[in-house]
């Protein structure tokens, strides 16, 4: 590991120690989450809800008034709204079940053309649904609205979903904690003390409060994966250029861009995520992933790991993680028949954290407020810390990271490891095999305190930086009664491993629990 991480570490070590009881001390007493729910309406999946409205055996309008109920119950305890369209979404549903009153298709031809068909969904705000705020948590932004839909968000409305609103981000998408000068910070709804993560942090507290079924999320260095984890829901990183990022914000010149960031899906149930990602594909791109081939899991090579490496300077998985992948790999070999590879570690993933991090910061023009402003970060960082600021503290803690990583970390050499771990992971993975990895080090933190486990998010960048598919399993619970899960990562363009591998391990963890 490299000398200046190490010595960042040893220092976050020693600040978690003496940060941890205050924490506790602050956070002390009966734990807050959501009101349980009581509509049935809202433990269907997005699939099953399609396919009843196909069927008329419910109306949209019944499920989009039940989901905007449920909004409605829980945004004033989880803040993950920034704008709402219920009225127009409401007239949408109306229109969806006039069409299908008069309608002469058959359910099989409206399953074809429009699969979504009168199902609700939910959009973060960064991904652009016409006209609604895309500020994204920036004050020099506010009033901001799209012009018109991005690509993903117009693919899924043309398959018949109907947004909602668009939820709560950090500011400009650029934490991995989701707060901001404008809509404020999202809590998480299995504690409230806890972060919601980021950046796609209002969409992971409304799915996992049951207050949405199906969203759109983004990801260049864990965005969708870590609030999946610790709300509770599942969340995919797509192969890259699979989906179009068109319409998003924040957006960079650099070409690689669109090789880092991905939009994709987020969901309750896995069934629906294979689901989105046929509506949400490019058209071009849609044949080479083979969404609809039956995968025969019990053909998977499985790999799996429970750490990147043992050392006191890298940071600790969480026992009940380690358990979570040890368990998933016992069973997809007992239940599902997959061949467990036992004797191939992934060694060289103990220097992820220098190594992705030397790749996602070495891209060009990035979105920089305060370059923008002339605003020096020293000072910025000061006046944030004595309350002054314009620009979060979370915003500052990540250009503050990417200077270290320019100026003490980044070199030719980590970019050539990176290189060599894309042709390592094609090499094992192929077209067959999947590897089972913690999302994340440690379930939700409570709010504030992510920023001195930073150097965790290598677990998740290091799956940005080399360009593979990733999905996010839930897997229960830790013994603080907080959502915990895996990764399962795939070869390029292999997704629809990860989706049939998320849907075995659904079986065997529950998938999602609601909170209560």
């Amino acid at each position: 590991m490299n000398f200046v991480l190490r010595f960042i570490s040893v220092v976050l070590n020693c600040l978690n120690v003496i940060v941890a009881p205050i924490l506790w001390l602050k956070y002390r007493g009966p734990r807050k989450t959501v009101p349980t729910i009581s509509d049935g309406l809202l433990k269907i999946s997005a699939t099953d809800s399609a396919e009843k409205i196909r069927r008329r055996e419910i109306s949209s309008e019944q499920l989009c008034t039940a989901y905007i109920k449920r909004i409605k119950e829980v945004n004033p305890i989880l803040n993950a709204v920034v704008e709402d369209r219920f009225e127009i979404a409401l007239q949408d549903a109306r229109n969806v079940d006039n069409y299908l009153q008069t309608s002469f298709e058959s359910n099989e031809e409206l399953e074809k053309t429009k699969p979504l068909l009168g199902v609700p969904l939910t959009v973060k705000e960064s991904c652009s649904l016409g006209g609604m705020s895309l500020c994204v948590g920036t004050l020099s932004r506010a009033g901001i609205k799209a012009d018109k839909d991005g690509d993903a968000v117009a693919k899924l409305k043309s398959s018949g979903a109907i947004p909602l609103l668009v939820s709560n981000t950090p500011e400009i998408c650029l934490d991995w904690q989701t707060s901001n000068f404008i809509t404020g910070r999202t809590n998480n709804p299995y504690d409230t003390s806890r972060t919601t993560g980021g950046s796609s942090g209002g969409e992971g507290a409304l799915l996992g409060s049951g207050a949405s079924v199906i969203g759109i999320g983004s990801d260049v260095a864990g965005s969708i994966r870590l609030p999946a984890m610790f709300n509770c829901v599942f969340g995919h990183k797509p192969t890259p250029r699979t989906i179009s990022i068109k319409g998003h914000f924040p957006y960079c010149i650099d070409k690689k861009y669109a090789d880092y960031l991905v939009v994709g899906p987020m969901t309750r149930y896995s069934k629906d995520l294979k689901l989105m990602m046929k509506v949400m594909t490019d058209d071009a791109v849609l044949p080479e992933l083979r969404l609809d081939d039956k995968v025969d899991i019990s053909k998977i090579r499985v790999f799996f790991m429970e750490e990147e490496g043992k050392s006191f300077v890298l940071p600790h998985v969480q026992k009940e993680i380690s358990a979570a992948v040890r368990q998933s790999a016992e069973y997809l070999k007992n239940t599902c028949g997959c061949h467990v590879v036992d004797d191939v570690k992934f060694s060289e993933l103990k220097n992820s954290c220098e190594v992705s991090g030397s790749v996602l910061n070495s891209l060009k023009d990035t979105p920089n407020l305060l370059k923008a402003g002339n605003h020096n970060l020293a000072v910025e960082l000061l006046k944030s810390v004595l309350g002054f600021s314009n620009f979060t503290f979370g915003l500052l803690h990540f250009y503050l990271i990417q200077n270290v990583y320019q100026t003490f970390i980044q070199s030719d050499s980590y970019m050539q490891k990176n290189e060599d771990l894309k042709k390592m992971f094609r090499k094992f993975l192929g077209d067959d095999g999947v590897l089972l990895y913690p999302t994340f080090t440690k379930s939700a933190l409570h709010h504030g305190a992510y920023i001195l486990n930073t150097l965790g998010t290598s677990y998740l960048m290091t799956y940005n930086s080399t360009e593979l598919p990733s999905t996010h399993v839930p897997c229960g619970f830790d013994k603080n009664g907080l959502p915990i899960g895996i990764q399962v990562i795939a070869g390029p363009k292999q997704d629809r491993l990860c989706f049939a591998v998320a849907e075995e391990l659904e079986k065997c963890f529950g998938g999602w629990i609601p909170p209560n």
